[in-house]
């Protein structure tokens, strides 16, 4: 749900370079020339992907088109990606795109670092979509192993393609204390859509702040917060009360929602700001 830059390198120059050292043999009948042969078909297959992209119709797109012809998928998946791209010469292409994120965060949650390169829409049914620049996206381990393989149909389940989509301009992102006996002090976060969101981009952020757990996560990174300025909170009420604790929540709210403002830090802070109970001391 948070912006990348997309980047510059065309899909048709990975491929090439990613099968440029497959092989033919007696027994795999031309495999590599085939590979080779097929960039044009890998470069329509971008172009298609980008438009669907842009125009948020990836729920449109079907595995069926997106194949090598007389090449199973797992087969060019393994070659192209696996043997081209992660062991071969499209090393120098995968370094470049794990190095994209400036701060080193998962551009789906913004909650954990990125470790994995993700295929939006999955190499193992999209197989001339395997080394697509734009259809591989750095991501944390989490998002990755909850996203799965699987490409929605359902264009409330589509999840935003942070190289084309961009809804952090708006604060949608909102929190609560929670004041039952278990969870007191905790607090939850939810989606809070903007007025001029359409059903469809509320269903999908909805739909990827529950997929991958935000609420949770976010909860847990807050609470961890909490606990390590405690003790400042505390001077803080000693020498100004309830108004030297908020100007300060405050102060730490503005900071971090001016850098994002749809990010769970700024959010934890601005919901402990506007505490009345929070702001005369109780910190839980």
């Amino acid at each position: 749900m948070w912006p990348l830059d997309p980047p510059e390198l065309s899909a048709r120059s990975s491929w090439e370079t990613c099968t440029s050292r497959s092989r033919d043999t007696a027994t795999n009948e031309d495999l590599g020339t085939k590979l080779r042969d097929a960039a044009d078909v890998a470069e329509r297959a971008a172009k298609a992907f980008r438009a669907a992209a842009q125009s948020r119709t990836l729920h449109d797109l079907r595995g069926k088109e997106f194949e090598i012809e007389d090449i199973a998928n797992k087969k060019v998946a393994d070659i192209v990606y696996g043997s081209g791209m992660l062991k071969g010469a499209g090393r120098e292409i995968y370094d470049e795109l794990m190095a994209a994120p400036e701060d080193e965060l998962c551009p789906l949650c913004r909650h954990s670092e990125f470790t994995q390169l993700d295929h939006v829409m999955p190499k193992a049914t999209y197989p001339a979509l395997c080394v697509a620049p734009e259809n591989l996206v750095p991501v944390c381990g989490i998002c990755n192993h909850t996203k799965t393989d699987r490409a929605s149909a359902d264009a409330g389940e589509v999840l935003l393609h942070p190289y084309f989509e961009h809804v952090g301009t708006l604060p949608w992102l909102d929190a609560e204390l929670n004041r039952t006996a278990l969870d007191a002090g905790r607090l939850t976060y939810f989606v809070n859509p903007p007025g001029d969101w359409d059903s469809t981009l509320t269903s999908r952020v909805q739909y990827q702040f529950d997929l991958l757990d935000l609420s949770r996560r976010y909860s847990i990174r807050a609470n961890q917060t909490l606990r390590g300025i405690r003790h400042h909170l505390d001077l803080q009420l000693g020498s100004g009360g309830l108004t030297g604790v908020r100007t300060h929540l405050l102060d730490m709210a503005t900071s971090h929602l001016a850098a994002d403002p749809n990010g769970w830090a700024g959010v934890a802070y601005r919901t402990w700001a506007a505490d009345d109970d929070f702001c005369q001391g109780l910190f839980w």
